[in-house]
């Protein structure tokens, strides 16, 4: 029987830090034997002019232009979806919310219900509201009818692996002048949160053929 399915990294970055873990949730979720994984970023809301009076923020984001951008439909036909943003304000950027917003017949159809959803976000500081945008991330997708996928600490190991990232998801914080380098432990845990979407995706999508039960997850039940 065939097992292939799609796991879409969904972002949106401003300096290219969100993209750069986009990276290692993409290599997390290949692991799992079946997973066809896109990395794709949401649309711009900024004028190009704002980029092109400032060279330095334009060479940031020519260094993920290359990522194509997302169409509603790459969401529609994943079977699993991690969304990543920086830390905008202790929520989630409004690019991401825009992208979002366009999802009411997608709601109505109940075409993202009992699909698996992963999160992922950079900030500047370190308790700069990392947690804060992850579960503001979390709500229009439990919205939607998707299952959230987290990380837990027993699952992310001991000692230094402790403290990367968070029980919601993946972390990377990159300092206030964009200049940390990611941490290995941060790529380690993108690469966990990757590897547990993908498994949760084939899950559902394989395992429930077995098991009437799933009707809980999927459709509308008496």
């Amino acid at each position: 029987m065939e097992t292939n399915f799609k796991i879409l990294v969904l972002f949106y970055s401003f300096t290219g830090h969100t993209a750069e873990l986009a990276k290692y949730i993409a290599e997390g979720a290949k692991e799992i034997d079946g997973a066809e994984v896109e990395i794709k970023q949401v649309p711009e809301l900024i004028p190009e002019s704002v980029f092109e009076s400032k060279p330095e923020l334009k060479k940031m984001k020519e260094s993920f232009a290359n990522i194509p951008v997302a169409l509603i439909e790459d969401m529609i036909s994943a079977d699993g979806v991690a969304f990543g943003t920086p830390v905008h304000f202790g929520s989630f950027a409004s690019q991401l919310k825009q992208f979002i917003d366009q999802l009411s017949p997608v709601f109505i159809k109940g075409t993202m219900v009992g699909k698996p959803a992963a999160f992922f976000t950079s900030s500047g500081s370190m308790h700069g509201g990392e947690e804060a945008a992850l579960l503001s991330l979390m709500i229009p997708m439990l919205n939607l009818g998707m299952l959230p996928i987290g990380v837990p600490y027993p699952i992310q190991g001991e000692g230094s692996d402790f403290d990367a990232g968070s029980p919601y998801g993946a972390v990377y914080v990159s300092g206030h002048k964009g200049d940390k380098e990611i941490l290995e432990a941060d790529k380690k845990i993108a690469r966990i949160l990757g590897k547990r979407l993908s498994a949760m995706a084939k899950i559902i999508k394989y395992g429930c053929i077995s098991f009437p039960e799933c009707q809980f997850l999927s459709s509308k039940y008496e």
